[in-house]
């Protein structure tokens, strides 16, 4: 019972020492070619973007193609993005969702300053974090506005805010929007699930299987001086 009581208490001090360390970090905004605005917030040695991308343009200017239906999406193997479902609109809240031509593009996608994260990035964040079987809660936007209630809510006590943005697969078909949130990284791609306290690593990976290229995740960038 002590060591259970030791346990919570440790976990408390955890977030409250990391809830004061995203107030003192960076808050800064910044804009992408289109103008859209970010904030960032410091955790640990990284600085992240807290919204999800939403651009609709590389870096020197050239536009994303936007495709608006299942058979586009399924026909195409260039860069191209696209909202959850059929919109025509930009997705305010939850950002665009990108397929990984976008990612392997010499024209960058991230606004400028920053980068796509690589699988390293994230294993130091869930480091830094101290604990992958928890770091979700506090990865996760806090509350229900976005997320499905769950056992396993967010507190978002680092400010990196992650949404549950769903994806859409080879097809062009759209799932588990407000369930499930799936990021790009250079490489494949980190995860999180409204049922579980834990990031997953293990959905896409293109070097295992190049059809993940053709999927439409969402983004979120890291600052190219994070360490």
């Amino acid at each position: 019972m002590k060591i259970l009581l030791l346990k919570q208490k440790t976990f408390l001090v955890l977030i409250l020492a990391i809830a004061l360390l995203q107030r003192c970090g960076n808050k800064n905004t910044f804009k992408d070619i289109d103008g859209n605005v970010y904030h960032s917030v410091q955790i640990g040695k990284q600085t992240w973007m807290v919204e999800n991308l939403k651009t609709t343009r590389f870096n020197n200017g050239d536009t994303i193609a936007f495709l608006k239906n299942e058979l586009a999406w399924k026909a195409n193997d260039l860069p191209a993005c696209s909202t959850y479902g059929i919109k025509d609109s930009l997705d305010t809240d939850y950002g665009l969702l990108y397929n990984w031509y976008c990612i392997g593009d010499k024209r960058e996608l991230a606004p400028k300053g920053w980068r796509i994260p690589t699988e390293a990035d994230i294993r130091k964040l869930l480091q830094f974090i101290g604990s992958d079987t928890t770091a979700a809660s506090l990865l996760k936007e806090q509350g229900t506005q976005h997320w499905l209630p769950s056992f396993t809510e967010g507190t978002n006590a680092t400010g990196f805010s992650a949404l549950p943005g769903g994806y859409k697969d080879a097809d062009g078909k759209s799932y588990m929007r407000k369930s499930n949130g799936y990021y790009w990284t250079t490489q494949g791609s980190f995860e999180f699930y409204h049922w579980s306290s834990r990031v997953f690593q293990a959905f896409a990976n293109i070097e295992r299987n190049p059809i993940f290229m053709k999927y439409g995740f969402s983004i979120k960038c890291i600052k190219e001086t994070s360490q």
